[in-house]
């Protein structure tokens, strides 16, 4: 039943309500083209732009979530909001955050690097992307190794987007109309996505580490997700065959980028519309689509539980795949990298049976804001804490 007061109007709320199987689809894809490029595969130099996938897919998929809420108190749907967004994503990070810290001081022995402490630190507070910035860091620098909790750049975006935007749909829903809600968050999106790519295209050429991984040249990548939300249902509804021939196309295009992009790309800049807009085509097409078409290859089941698991795989694919290659004698057996990619695969899995779905499903944590809080506070008190213990350990150990 939806609420009189909320920002869709029944059949647009029904309509974005519905389960998308082929998103968990998508989801699988972006993950996998991100540890494959993470794993060095040939011909895949350009996976990572999966993590772009993943921003317009969570931009779709949060702004849904916002719309639905009921108008009539912002300061309740913010308090709900943060609550879910804590129980979702911070007890499965901090797991690998401590694990990343205790594994490379037991598994790296001189080739440690105390700096780690420094960056779980930031990435504790969802502020990795502007550590790397001020470091100078990222993925592509030949050599060099990065530190092993440089994807947490993504996850501090994100989060940094979600600390304004909320915000600003929910007042957006207290102060509008209700037949006018969509057309003036659309106009802030619109302005929004044109503000922070013309940032990103005029960045990235002198400042490439900065354009990588500052939130102001990556929100409109979510924000396109959010507006693809906006263009009406009905639309989709009209053309299922068409919908099946413009996913075909923009799946094909997702896999020229992965084809043709790579380190030596001017990235993100305009490039950056590449795969967005092709994940933008694919959810919005997927709506409403015929059977045969992409919707329908991204539902696949086992494709779908991958959706699942994604976030825990992304958080565990890379200390699995790097962590090896940074050991004073690290492995050559050619089976190497398809087990340390099973092993994410087997964390990743016991990351959402055992601490995912057990806390964001918690009666308690539903009823209890104070507990949510608490958990947020002991989280990032055990990141904080694993880096003074292993730091005293360290200071033992090189001592004598």
């Amino acid at each position: 039943m939806i609420r009189e007061g909320n920002a869709l109007t029944p059949n647009a709320a029904l309509q974005h309500q519905r389960f998308r199987p082929d998103i968990q689809g998508l989801r699988a894809l972006a993950v996998v083209l991100v540890i494959l490029n993470h794993a060095r595969i040939p011909g895949l130099e350009g996976g990572f732009i999966g993590v772009d996938v993943f921003f317009v897919i969570s931009g779709f998929v949060i702004t849904n979530l916002l719309r639905r809420q009921p108008a009539d108190s912002v300061r309740a749907n913010l308090a709900h909001f943060y609550a879910r967004r804590v129980r979702r994503i911070v007890p499965a990070a901090t797991v690998v955050l401590v694990a990343t810290v205790f594994a490379s001081y037991f598994l790296l022995g001189i080739n440690f690097n105390q700096q780690l402490f420094g960056d779980v630190r930031w990435a504790s507070l969802f502020s990795m992307n502007f550590r790397l910035i001020n470091t100078g860091s990222n993925y592509f620098i030949p050599g060099i190794f990065p530190s092993l909790v440089t994807h947490y750049w993504s996850l501090a975006v994100e989060e940094q987007f979600y600390l304004v935007f909320p915000l600003i749909v929910f007042s957006l829903s207290l102060l509008t109309p209700l037949r006018r809600r969509a057309g003036v968050l659309g106009t802030f999106l619109v302005v929004a996505i044109a503000a922070s790519a013309w940032w990103s295209w005029h960045l990235t050429p002198t400042s490439p580490t900065a354009a990588y991984y500052s939130p102001f040249t990556r929100f409109w990548e979510i924000a396109l997700g959010g507006l693809v939300t906006l263009l009406p249902g009905a639309w989709a509804k009209r053309a299922p065959v068409l919908n099946a021939l413009l996913g075909t196309v923009a799946l094909v295009g997702l896999g020229a980028a992965v084809w043709r992009l790579n380190a030596q790309s001017v990235y993100p800049g305009i490039l950056a519309w590449w795969p967005c807009a092709t994940t933008a085509v694919l959810l919005w097409s997927g709506q409403e689509s015929a059977t045969g078409g992409p919707a329908s290859w991204l539902a696949w089941r086992p494709l779908r539980y991958l959706g699942d698991i994604s976030y825990g795989l992304y958080l565990w694919h890379y200390l699995w795949l790097l962590l090896p290659l940074q050991m004073v004698q690290p492995p050559t057996s050619p089976w190497a990298r398809p087990l340390e990619i099973f092993g994410a695969l087997v964390c990743a899995m016991c990351s959402y049976h055992l601490i995912e779905n057990p806390i964001r499903r918690s009666k308690r944590l539903d009823r209890d804001r104070l507990a949510v809080v608490l958990l947020l506070l002991l989280c990032v008190g055990m990141s904080w804490d694993s880096t003074l213990i292993v730091g005293h350990l360290a200071h033992v150990h090189f001592k004598f």
